[in-house]
């Protein structure tokens, strides 16, 4: 596979992102779309990106939480999470303990827009890795817990903006340079 430029909501492509995926049938379809969404986010970054963002309706999602310098700065205690794929997931368990924090999206105004979001700082989560295996974790780092949170609504068919509080949209953020078309005209 290819790295795709996630669709974008208000086009014709990003329609797909309001819609339910389906799950994946075989490990080898999971595999290919695990390669394709980990290529994609290492060009383009961000900590997950989701089968629909890049044009693909299955419930598939990876995250890849690395110990940046911006991430110790804001998160002084979390972990390192790495590189996870979810295949097929359901969210089992959410904490009521809850956090707001800004979020972004790749395909949300090419990843230069930000708003705050309430999420759970815990949950579990039931899914398969990409070899057929299947895991129940409990994910206490609430950064990784709102990663997960957001890339699971990717495949429900929801984006961060429908999760804002109407208050909340006075305190949207535009970041231009973050925009991450940018990265084509630099490589």
């Amino acid at each position: 596979m290819a790295i795709i430029l996630p669709k974008q909501v208000g086009t014709e492509e990003g329609r797909l992102l309001f819609q339910k995926s389906e799950e994946v049938k075989t490990f080898d379809e999971a595999r290919a779309i695990v390669a394709s969404l980990k290529e994609t986010l290492d060009y383009y970054g961000g900590v997950g990106l989701a089968a629909p963002q890049i044009g693909i309706p299955k419930r598939v999602f990876i995250v890849d939480i690395k110990n940046t310098l911006s991430y110790k700065e804001k998160y002084p205690e979390g972990e390192e999470i790495g590189f996870v794929a979810y295949v097929n997931p359901s969210i089992i368990e959410i904490s009521d303990q809850k956090n707001k924090d800004f979020e972004g999206c790749l395909s949300v105004i090419y990843g230069s827009l930000f708003g705050i979001v309430e999420r759970a700082d815990f949950l579990k989560i039931e899914y398969f890795d990409p070899q057929g295996k299947r895991h129940i974790d409990e994910i206490r780092n609430p950064f990784h817990a709102r990663v997960v949170q957001h890339e699971f609504d990717h495949l429900e068919g929801i984006i961060f903006l429908q999760r804002m509080e109407t208050k909340d949209f006075s305190k949207l953020l535009w970041e231009e340079e973050r925009d991450i078309r940018r990265i084509d005209k630099k490589k």
